[in-house]
């Protein structure tokens, strides 16, 4: 009796479910686009080949302690830390983002690192005999490789974001897990509450995962321009 009446005020709740979906997917997709941008850069400049003599340093410090702390602890820093340190008020929406980001862009950043670490040195050389200048080379050839290259473990990287804005339900932000928290209260049946979380997330993560492998699936990479430039 309690899971009908539990699955009937969820049903009632739909509306507010579905602005906690969208909460999540903005969240999860600004997020990504931060770590995807400052990821990118970081991990070319800390890269064999692009390896910064000045930047290579500060950008694996970076990377050594946001690897090695907590993303829960990052959150509660920017938001209630940072704010008071620099004098400046964060809403809930952007401290989520901005630590979600820069918590992504170290994990991208060593994706990113390890996939142009994995491209022979041969491709740079007979790019440059080709006539590619660098930025040449990296554009047309070597990107696209490390790209398809590293595409499995970005999926999963954006999978792992994606249920980290769980995380942000300590921060007041109105997402799919705050919401399911509010509704086990109203409900006083969290069992049956959170599996429908569960499921959401599952819908959402299964999503990405099936867009992903179509993706890989379709990356269209020239094997003879390949063939070509290793010859």
């Amino acid at each position: 009796m309690m899971i009908n009446t539990t699955l009937l005020i969820i049903a009632q709740s739909s509306h507010v479910l579905l602005y906690g979906l969208c909460m999540t997917m903005t969240v999860a997709l600004c997020a990504i686009v931060i770590g995807l941008s400052g990821g990118l850069l970081c991990g070319l400049l800390t890269s064999k080949k692009l390896k910064s003599k000045w930047l290579a340093s500060p950008i694996g410090l970076y990377v050594l302690i946001v690897r090695g702390t907590p993303v829960y602890v990052q959150v509660l820093l920017m938001y209630y830390a940072l704010p008071d340190l620099l004098r400046i008020n964060l809403s809930p929406f952007a401290a989520g983002v901005i630590a979600l980001g820069c918590n992504s862009i170290a994990y991208i950043a060593e994706i990113i690192r390890g996939g142009m670490n994995s491209i022979n040195q041969g491709q740079w050389e007979a790019c440059y005999v080709l006539g590619y200048g660098t930025k040449q080379a990296l554009k047309a050839i070597i990107l696209p490789q490390v790209i398809k290259i590293v595409l499995p473990s970005l999926t999963n990287e954006l999978v792992v974001l994606l249920k980290e804005t769980s995380i942000l339900s300590v921060i007041g932000l109105l997402e799919i897990t705050r919401i399911g928290m509010n509704l086990s209260a109203h409900t006083l049946d969290p069992l049956t509450v959170y599996l429908v979380i569960a499921l959401l997330y599952l819908v959402m993560t299964t999503g990405i995962s099936v867009i992903a492998k179509k993706i890989e699936k379709g990356f269209e990479y020239d094997k003879s321009q390949e063939s070509y430039i290793e010859n």
